[in-house]
């Protein structure tokens, strides 16, 4: 038995499912694959076996595994006791290094996770206009607070018409009657989109969603979609909310806001703004934000919020990605990497097709014509994503997968050209074995 195999064995002992997270089972393999240790865009497993990593911590791992930069900032605190739970003068030099850099920030606040920013953001959102209701786009991923778990994987044979789509819950145990605080839309239709805001924006907090589609692979909306989201909000008083958690700095250093020339009244940054460490950021306009305690009414607190260790390492990357020549980088790699999986797929006549945006993207099997919205993505083919991950695996290069469904991938800054060109040819090995 490998050390994989039987650390895991150990695991499920004494943590439920053997793992801290139950996205971190592969379901490829069907268990987590348990690494030892990483650098740069390289990972070993217990056994001692390497990768080329595609998944970078689910895209908090934008510099690489062990930056130096980064490691280098986290030793500083360290070297001064690192105290948890008070302030000092790097939360302030990252809180303003974000706002000359994120568009829409002129005030924001520090937290740990993806999903507790875009709970305090709606909260404040509530607190701000008075209003209730929330309007999401079905598909889109906000995190793991009963209030935004509704259609987030929704079965295809469940989605229900376009003009009302199902309010599926994410999870088993979800608080009942939440589902009717949100209004429910699918992603990249305009037209959709207006006919339900006219009718529910009397009764709208805030509309929220993912301004690059990346949790369903990689989905780029029409310049109509943000046009119209952005115009009917600020014309009727309901606040534009960008979760840009999983798409900040992927392609520009003011993430999806700078990309698409669009900016929200609020937006939650995650993953990569810590550098790999626990953080995350939630912020906009100065009016809304001074709503939070201790200026305003509306709680948002925490003992770990902006852990010094976390700000150290978030104020070193940022810095990183606001160098000169950092997305120049990240395009050339995505350019090879994307135009070389479409190539292998082509090559090899396997019906799938790889689309991305700077550095995360999305593979599809099975799926003819361009992907719009979470109902393309899910006609994606689950069992061949799964037997493509596993040989990808076993090959040595690592897709993480959640269960077959379209999902985001991702390479780091510390790929270079002759890794993707390794990827690659480990793929194409890798593709010899499989048969569609």
């Amino acid at each position: 038995m490998s050390r994989v195999e039987d650390q895991y064995r150990e695991a499920c002992k004494y943590l439920a499912g053997g793992v801290s997270s139950s996205t971190r089972v592969n379901k490829a393999l069907g268990h987590p694959l348990l690494f030892d240790r990483g650098q740069g865009c390289r990972l070993w497993d217990l056994d001692g076996k390497e990768y080329i990593d595609f998944c970078c911590s689910h895209g908090a791992t934008l510099l690489g595994h062990g930056d130096p930069r980064v490691r280098k900032a986290i030793d500083q605190v360290l070297d001064r006791g690192f105290p948890c739970s008070y302030e000092n003068e790097l939360h302030t030099e990252l809180a303003k290094l974000l706002c000359q850099t994120i568009p829409c920030l002129e005030r924001l606040r520090f937290t740990c996770s993806g999903s507790e920013a875009t709970m305090h953001c709606l909260r404040l959102a509530r607190a701000f206009t008075g209003k209730q209701k929330i309007l999401k786009f079905e598909g889109n991923f906000h995190g793991y607070h009963d209030q935004v778990m509704y259609a987030i994987g929704t079965p295809a044979n469940q989605l229900g018409p376009e003009t009302a789509p199902t309010m599926f819950p994410g999870s088993t145990g979800m608080t009942q009657g939440l589902d009717q605080h949100l209004v429910l839309v699918p992603y990249n239709r305009p037209d959709l989109f207006e006919a339900a805001f006219r009718k529910h924006a009397h009764e709208l907090a805030a509309v929220i969603c993912e301004p690059v589609y990346y949790n369903a692979g990689c989905i780029i909306p029409s310049a109509e979609f943000h046009e119209v989201l952005r115009r009917l909000t600020r014309e009727h008083g309901v606040l534009l909310i960008f979760d840009e958690v999983l798409s900040s700095f992927r392609m520009a250093p003011g993430g999806a806001q700078e990309y698409l020339k669009i900016t929200p009244d609020l937006c939650t940054l995650g993953k990569s703004v810590g550098g790999g460490q626990a953080l995350s950021a939630l912020g906009g306009r100065k009016d809304i934000m001074d709503r939070l305690m201790p200026t305003g009414d509306c709680q948002h607190s925490g003992t770990y919020n902006g852990m010094q260790i976390s700000v150290a390492a978030g104020l070193a990357a940022v810095t990183a990605y606001t160098q000169p020549g950092f997305y120049k980088h990240i395009f050339t790699i995505a350019d090879r990497l994307y135009q070389g999986l479409n190539g292998i797929f082509e090559r090899r006549k396997i019906p799938a097709r790889a689309q991305g945006l700077g550095a995360r993207f999305g593979i599809y099997f099975g799926v003819n014509g361009p992907i719009r919205n979470y109902r393309d993505a899910v006609q994606h083919h689950r069992d061949q994503m799964l037997r493509f991950i596993k040989a990808a695996i076993d090959h040595g290069v690592y897709f993480h997968d959640y269960g077959g469904a379209a999902c985001h991938h991702g390479f780091c800054a510390a790929t270079t050209v002759a890794d993707v060109d390794d990827a690659l040819q480990r793929l194409d090995d890798a593709m010899k074995t499989l048969a569609f």
